[in-house]
């Protein structure tokens, strides 16, 4: 698999941690699910906004991935069944 960028070989090791440590944005049903199974031994939980307008995984209360798109139309979906 190709990456999506090529990051230079003069890199900071902040600018590494900062990188590895940006929420991930899930917006496909299948995003979120593999991001499900990945995180499946940890303890994480999917919070969504009152106003449906953006779903949050938080991890030790820290946010781990965003959720949009498709990902967050099916949770509403799935909350109000």
């Amino acid at each position: 698999m190709q990456s999506l960028y090529k990051q230079s070989d003069n890199a900071s090791k902040s600018t590494n941690s900062f990188l590895r440590s940006a929420p991930v944005e899930l917006t496909s049903v299948k995003g979120y699910d593999d991001f499900q199974q990945r995180y499946a031994h940890a303890e994480v939980s999917t919070v969504l906004k009152e106003d449906h307008s953006i779903g949050y995984v938080l991890k030790n209360g820290d946010v781990i991935a965003t959720v949009q798109g498709a990902a967050l139309a099916n949770l509403i979906e799935l909350s109000r069944g």
